[in-house]
């Protein structure tokens, strides 16, 4: 038997299975970890870099849309959004859809919105910027290297259940709408390496991690990609990252 409801999860029998499209076509430096999904069943597709642009009939049919990791070149059309796309994403996310949004190190390179950077996205994500360097934290908030922060005390919410350490590489911090939730702070000691000008600053507790409802639908946002590499220092077999990752899917599709 099959059916669907708002958060488009399909279940057949007792299997649940998550549909997520991974978008290439933005020029995106993430994928989706599909080598460490578990027993869950996941469904995923790829929309390539010449199978654009986002449409809502290429979305429909999926429960999250994934974009890893945006780097936006210098050119003004090739990887921005257009103002198709973005109602198309819109549309997709307002019905009930999820969006999982990754950042990284150089954030989104401040590229201005009017160019159709990742900020055109910030009424579905809460998120008005991604700042453009990288956070380091002190000693006894880092893992290994100062860009790999380490968390132990989070934020109460259904995707931190369950997760007592974590850690994040090479993240950039968020600036916020008041519609966002912040999930995941810095401590007071963190510094930040603009990439502009390579001038380092203490920034405080500054947000890397955010989440937003949209109409039916929800967004996750964090200033981080690398944490779902396969990697024991700093990806997701350090601490409690896969437990997290797996958290960010099913609240995404409304399993929590």
């Amino acid at each position: 038997m099959h059916y669907k409801n708002n958060s488009k999860k399909t279940f057949t029998t007792d299997i649940m299975s998550y549909r997520i499209l991974v978008d290439l076509t933005k020029n995106e430096k993430a994928e989706f970890p599909e080598f460490s999904l578990g027993e869950d069943l996941y469904e995923i597709d790829y929309l390539d870099k010449n199978e654009g642009p986002i449409e809502f009939e290429k979305l429909e049919d999926y429960d999250i849309l994934f974009m890893g990791n945006i780097k936006h070149t210098d050119d003004k059309k090739v990887d921005k959004f257009s103002p198709q796309e973005l109602k198309a994403i819109k549309r997709f996310v307002g019905e009930g859809g999820g969006l999982f949004l990754t950042s990284g190190r150089g954030g989104d390179r401040d590229i201005p919105m009017k160019e159709g950077s990742i900020r055109v996205l910030y009424k579905i994500t809460g998120v008005k910027r991604f700042w453009n360097g990288v956070i380091f934290e002190s000693k006894e908030n880092f893992h290994v290297k100062k860009f790999n922060l380490l968390f132990t005390d989070l934020y109460t919410h259904p995707i931190t259940k369950g997760v007592t350490e974590l850690v994040l590489p090479h993240c950039c911090f968020l600036s916020l709408t008041e519609d966002a939730e912040d999930i995941i702070l810095t401590s007071d000691k963190a510094e930040f390496k603009y990439l502009s000008d390579e001038v380092v600053d203490n920034v405080g507790p500054v947000p890397i991690c955010a989440t937003s409802d949209f109409y039916n639908g929800r967004a996750f946002t964090i200033g981080s990609s690398e944490f779902m590499l396969e990697d024991s220092d700093f990806g997701l077999d350090a601490g409690d990252n896969l437990k997290f990752f797996k958290n960010i899917v099913k609240w995404l599709s409304f399993e929590i």
